[in-house]
């Protein structure tokens, strides 16, 4: 017991000291945000593409002859899907544009019958007064240049984003290994196993969820496609693909995605269409969520459903589109390191077995994208030195 007590003391103020470096780094990083996006996406680029690098590299190639065919394969992917989406997104488009005076007529007769119906309810509204009150009429022309202005900037950049993270993450992927190499020089060599340990669950952990969300989001994408083409859904396509982008974000996503299918079902179909369309990203939701995210989120991320969900919902409140993106994987590195720093600094238990480790002890092998989440890793640890202890 005093043991543990001592322990535990020391872990306390472990803790406290982590606390006040992330403080002053997060000063730090405030200062210079802006360079923050264009890191993020570069370091989500090199989680994405650096199995496939590193399996190059294994085949001899050179990792900057590797990482450019790598980046020509993903533009020749962006290519022909672009060759094969662009004509039917875009004939759509131009039918969604063709028709949108009719649909807002349609939505403007919705919207009068449903306040017909709340007047004298406590929810009565009016249509024109709800417009007027949303609108920006009233802004002076000072504003609306004002406004123009800042939304310019935002444009810059974002394109200024895009264009600096593959740029930056091709660097990164070429010299990954020499960047590995030293930072586990600056890890002292006693403490140097469990950094790395801890290391590879993270990596382990971040990058098997940004692989599975992007496929995840790819089938979801198809099958919300396939199931409004097949009730007859107008603009069928561009719904689907607007799930599947949306499904990137877990569980919330999805039913976000949904509502422009209903709104187009109750503009330019029937009730009963809007209600296909709710069975169709219900049951598009149910596959996905007793199917296909368990492989991620159980599997590599091992995080909760209530923990997801509350994640998400702090994320957002944060962080915007970005807290929502990013608000599991930093929940999953949260959970990992504290669960770590318990289990082996307080309970004092070893730190060699993983929890894939742990359910192949009790029968249960790994799912499929853990497996291939190991086998990169595995390609990864081929390349770089072992640590000192193990020599």
């Amino acid at each position: 017991m005093t043991e543990r007590l001592r322990r535990a003391g020391q872990v306390s103020w472990s803790v406290v000291g982590i606390v006040a470096l992330l403080a002053v780094l997060a000063l730090v990083v405030w200062t210079v945000r802006v360079i923050i996006p264009p890191l993020v996406l570069a370091a989500t680029i090199v989680f994405l593409l650096n199995p496939v690098v590193t399996r190059l590299q294994r085949h001899h190639i050179p990792r900057a002859a590797g990482a450019g065919i790598t980046y020509l394969a993903v533009v020749g992917f962006v290519v022909l899907a672009g060759v094969l989406v662009v004509p039917l997104a875009g004939a759509q488009a131009r039918d969604l544009s063709r028709e949108w005076p009719q649909i807002q007529a349609n939505a403007e007769r919705w919207a009068d019958a449903r306040a017909e119906e709340s007047k004298g309810r406590f929810w009565e509204f009016d249509r024109k007064e709800l417009g007027a009150a949303l609108s920006n009429s009233e802004l002076s022309v000072r504003q609306q240049v004002d406004r123009a202005f800042r939304l310019g900037v935002a444009v810059f950049n974002v394109v200024l984003i895009v264009v600096l993270a593959p740029i930056i993450a091709f660097y990164l992927l070429v010299d990954l290994p020499h960047v590995r190499r030293v930072s586990e020089s600056l890890i002292p060599a006693g403490a140097k196993d469990e950094v790395m340990h801890v290391a590879s669950r993270l990596n382990h952990a971040i990058g098997g969820f940004f692989r599975g969300q992007l496929m995840i989001a790819a089938i979801v994408g198809v099958l919300c496609s396939v199931g409004l083409a097949a009730i007859g859904l107008k603009f069928w396509f561009l719904v689907g693909m607007i799930a599947g982008f949306f499904n990137i974000i877990p569980l919330i996503g999805p039913w976000v995605g949904g509502l422009p299918g209903v709104a187009i079902a109750l503009t330019t179909g029937s009730p009963l269409q809007a209600l296909g369309v709710i069975l169709v990203m219900v049951t598009v939701q149910q596959i996905d969520n007793h199917f296909i995210t368990p492989q991620v989120m159980h599997r590599v991320v091992q995080l909760h459903p209530a923990a997801v969900i509350l994640a998400l919902v702090a994320g957002g409140h944060l962080g915007g589109f970005l807290g929502l993106l990013f608000a599991v994987p930093l929940t999953a590195v949260l959970k990992i390191v504290l669960c770590h720093l318990w289990r082996v600094h307080i309970l004092g238990e070893p730190f060699t077995d993983t929890p894939a480790e742990n359910d192949d002890k009790r029968g249960r092998g790994p799912g499929l994208v853990q497996r291939v989440v190991e086998d990169d890793l595995r390609d990864e640890e081929e390349e770089t030195p072992a640590p000192a202890s193990a020599r």
